[in-house]
């Protein structure tokens, strides 16, 4: 038997896991969310957003005539359908035209960036050079094999690039972030079987310079609009959908003509359909509201990947050089390519559900329509449906209970006969 002094050896640990593509997917998101809350709270948006044409929503006028509780009602009610609808529109149209980071942050800093630059452009460009020099020279001259001094040359490569050219670096990562929901857009149109919504996207470029996507979004967010908020805006004023039709500066004139020539049209123009008009904008109010609280979600969402990926793209000079060591390329993949290719497919993802949730909106308002159109001439129908349903309730006779079983019957008692007496 051998004593040794000292402490016994320990033992070795069982290396770690890496955690899966969804719990890093899961936790850069959490972290782009974090990081856009802080921009918004501490820069707050304040040059103008990118020019964008107006759309036929933005120049539509919602006010209603008419006193009394119900057509106060009405109004709030038709108030707040128009602007949930309308902020649905707007996030939804970010979306296809900016990445919320690169126009909060990442353009001011990139031209702050190459002020800076242009004044340290000579130290700067000696300081590169030199390193560029030193590595090379000590990749050469240097005795033991290792691909160490490539990873820093490359390094030194990218960041150089990024330094050198800050405005193309930073378009470029908010462009990618743009063009994925933009090409399901236009591939998502081809599949709808609505002409209006093919014809948009086939002809390339659509009036006034705008893309094909852009002219294929605007034609479903019009129907988007016309169904939720012009049918009802037009039900509660005249009693019929002739209103959703006509351009938004010619409804004013539209409105007048009518009431001239048809007195029923007058009556609703003024406010004396107030039952009529609370049960139309109710049941336009609760249509609209889960569509438009699950796009404004999937607008969220798709912002968040698209920081996402305009990190992990701004990072890709820095980071892809790694993968030129073998000892590196797993996490490599790991960390920065994978999480980069789920957030693209995560931003697809939620654009074409995106389509789908304003497909699906459409469908649904097909029974508002059928529904509004029941309701529209009377109450009257409702009322005695609800009376009729009651009255049967209270005429049903009760049902009547059970017979008991007669074996469950209680018998009654036997007096019992012992021997030697009766008990």
């Amino acid at each position: 038997m051998t004593i040794r002094r000292g402490r016994p050896p320990a033992r070795p640990r069982a290396a770690r896991a890496a955690p899966g593509t969804a719990r890093v997917l899961a936790a850069y998101l959490a972290a782009a969310f974090v990081l856009l809350a802080v921009v918004f709270a501490l820069r707050p948006a304040k040059g103008p957003a990118p020019a964008t044409p107006t759309w036929d929503y933005q120049r539509e006028t919602v006010a209603l005539e008419g006193g009394g509780t119900l057509n106060a009602y009405a109004r709030w009610a038709v108030g707040t359908t128009a602007s949930m609808t309308r902020g649905s529109i707007e996030r939804q149209r970010d979306v296809h035209r900016l990445s919320p980071l690169d126009f909060l942050a990442g353009q001011p800093a990139a031209t702050a960036l190459a002020g800076w630059r242009e004044r340290h452009r000579l130290p700067l460009e000696g300081a590169t050079l030199a390193a560029v020099t030193a590595l090379a020279a000590w990749g050469t001259l240097r005795r033991r094999p290792g691909r160490a001094w490539l990873v820093a040359l490359f390094t030194v490569v990218g960041l150089t690039l990024l330094v050198t050219h800050p405005q193309t670096a930073t378009t470029l990562a908010a462009k990618a972030g743009t063009e994925v929901p933009n090409l399901i857009l236009r591939a998502g149109a081809t599949a709808d079987p609505s002409e209006s919504v093919a014809t948009a996207g086939a002809g390339g470029v659509a009036t006034g310079g705008s893309s094909a996507a852009e002219a294929v979004q605007r034609t479903i967010a019009t129907r988007y609009w016309a169904a939720f908020v012009e049918e009802p805006l037009s039900r509660l004023q005249t009693g019929t959908t002739v209103l959703a039709t006509a351009p938004p500066a010619a409804k004013p004139g539209v409105l007048r003509s009518l009431r001239a020539r048809v007195t029923a049209v007058g009556d609703w123009a003024v406010g004396r359909r107030g039952p009529e008009r609370a049960v139309i904008v109710t049941l336009a109010l609760v249509y609209v509201l889960p569509f438009a609280l699950v796009l404004v979600a999937l607008a969220m969402l798709a912002s968040c990947a698209q920081t996402l990926v305009w990190l992990l793209a701004l990072a890709g000079p820095l980071v892809a050089p790694l993968a030129v060591d073998p000892r590196h390329r797993r996490a490599v993949l790991h960390w920065w390519l994978v999480p980069l290719t789920a957030a693209v497919a995560l931003l697809a993802t939620t654009a074409l559900a995106a389509l789908v949730v304003i497909r699906a909106a459409e469908l649904t308002h097909a029974a508002d329509a059928y529904i509004g159109m029941l309701l529209a001439g009377s109450t009257a129908p409702l009322l005695a449906a609800a009376l009729a349903i009651r009255h049967l309730r209270h005429a049903r006779p009760p049902r009547p209970h059970a017979l008991p079983s007669p074996r469950s019957a209680r018998q009654p008692a036997k007096p019992a006969i012992l021997r030697g007496g009766a008990a």
